[in-house]
């Protein structure tokens, strides 16, 4: 039996970044809008949207939908071209986008969308949201250029209306951040990592919740460029405001802890990185609806660790588990699905 440790698995990273897609979305900032209230609204509606919104906040998407379209039903007598209508479609959307269910959050993002252009205007503030949430979604599929026009005209609408400082703004530069560093132009993407920041600054120091995906973003991108001791601090303060914000089971704090887990990992930090994946497992088993996907991530990379530590039964059960997982959650023509039984076919040589 060969060393694992003079394998080419050495040359592996932890799957930092292939996540399922629902996952992803926590990176984002996709957007909802407030509920409008007119003459004519219903107190039933506004109940079922502001508890599905609570629901889908708390990562509860069963019965977040549920509510959302127990809503829609209240809005039938008042015609598809209602703001209401707009608002519980761009609502559901954020729903299945969450969940990693691209073509059904398209459909409701471009909707509600159509609805709102044509009883708002074009240069309605509740535009500006459909086109930022459907850029997040071109970005997740890989169409750059779509994403960024959207993005572009998202930002220029919430300007005009908002104005250039307003905090709203910062979900835009956050998602231009993510884009231009996958196109590869890290520093323009560390550019917008900080004005999405400077944005959500406050005059009292207080730290805003909102902050959250945007430390991690630029953490992951000190990452890629190995300054790990800038990495880190970022990646524990948005630990500590998922954590404060969520509670231990949030997908959002499982996506933290893992990403520290692939920090100390990389670093060659086993025990921090094991102590770290086992509390990320932990929290997402335990949440009311766990993320399938982000727990075959975890397994995925927990075993590339214990792998490389020469823990190989260990290791084999570990990929055993998070290929289970992918396989049911991506398909078996995903690409993560690819690089684990990769990894797995070279567990299986070391093995003898």
């Amino acid at each position: 039996m060969r060393d694992p440790q003079r394998t080419s698995i050495k040359q592996w990273a932890p799957l930092g970044r292939m996540y399922a897609v629902s996952v992803m979305a926590l990176l984002l900032g996709s957007l909802f809008v407030p509920i409008p209230v007119g003459a004519d609204s219903t107190d039933h509606w506004q109940r079922l949207t502001q508890e599905g919104s609570a629901a889908r906040e708390q990562a509860r998407y069963t019965e977040a939908e549920q509510l959302f379209l127990k809503a829609s039903l209240e809005l039938e007598r008042f015609g598809r071209t209602d703001e209401r209508v707009a608002t519980t479609l761009n609502n559901l959307g954020l729903v299945y986008h969450e969940q990693g269910q691209h073509a059904r959050a398209q459909s409701h993002y471009e909707r509600a969308l159509a609805i709102w252009e044509q009883v708002l205007g074009a240069e309605h503030i509740d535009v500006a949201t459909s086109l930022h949430n459907l850029a997040e979604l071109y970005l997740q599929e890989g169409e750059l250029e779509r994403a960024e026009s959207y993005y572009l005209r998202s930002l220029a609408i919430g300007e005009w209306v908002l104005g250039a400082g307003h905090p709203r703004l910062a979900f835009g530069y956050n998602g231009l951040g993510l884009l231009y560093r996958r196109q590869g132009h890290l520093a323009r993407a560390e550019s917008r990592f900080h004005i999405a920041l400077a944005l959500l600054e406050s005059r009292d120091g207080a730290e805003s919740a909102d902050t959250a995906p945007i430390l991690n973003n630029l953490a992951s991108l000190y990452k890629e460029k190995e300054l790990y001791a800038f990495a880190e601090p970022l990646y524990q303060r948005a630990l500590v405001i998922r954590r404060a914000r969520y509670g231990d089971t949030h997908p959002a704090v499982v996506l933290s802890l893992n990403n520290l887990a692939n920090l100390y990992h990389v670093q060659g930090l086993f025990e921090l990185a094991d102590q770290r994946y086992r509390e990320a497992f932990a929290s997402n088993e335990a949440a009311k609806e766990p993320a399938a996907g982000l727990m075959g991530s975890i397994l995925g990379n927990w075993a590339l660790l214990t792998h490389e530590r020469g823990l190989l039964e260990e290791a084999k059960f570990r990929y055993e588990q998070a290929l289970v997982i992918q396989q049911q959650a991506l398909g078996r023509s995903h690409r993560m699905v690819a690089v684990l039984l990769d990894r797995y076919a070279g567990l299986l040589r070391d093995l003898g």
